[in-house]
């Protein structure tokens, strides 16, 4: 049997997981360890991802990191929506943080998109 072999991760996967290690250490610091949608069957801290404004194929660069952190049942919940409701999901948790972590996010988009 032949063994086939892995293609290299391509310029959008190392995109993103430098954009994700930037991500992890925000939301540690910020104190944002659980689940942000907390939909019937949340799972809360188990399983957690990044849940971006659009579906991942129609994000430009700079809207990587843009996220909330949403476990697997709650982002697969919103990831069926039209973009448009999900974007409206996600703009929504931002805004919702208080206002010491949007601060905080806002400082850190500035930073981190100035570079």
């Amino acid at each position: 049997m032949r063994k086939t072999q892995l293609k290299r991760r391509g310029k959008k996967t190392t995109q993103w997981g430098k954009v994700r290690a930037k991500l992890k250490v925000f939301f540690q610091t910020a104190g944002i360890t659980t689940c942000e949608l907390r939909y019937p069957g949340c799972w809360y801290s188990i399983a957690l991802g990044f849940a971006h404004l659009k579906k991942r194929r129609n994000l430009k660069p700079h809207e990587l990191f843009v996220a909330i952190l949403a476990c697997n049942p709650c982002h697969d919940r919103i990831e069926i929506l039209p973009e448009a409701e999900m974007t409206k999901i996600v703009q929504d948790v931002i805004e919702k943080r208080n206002e010491a972590i949007q601060e905080r996010w806002k400082n850190f988009l500035k930073k981190t998109l100035d570079k």
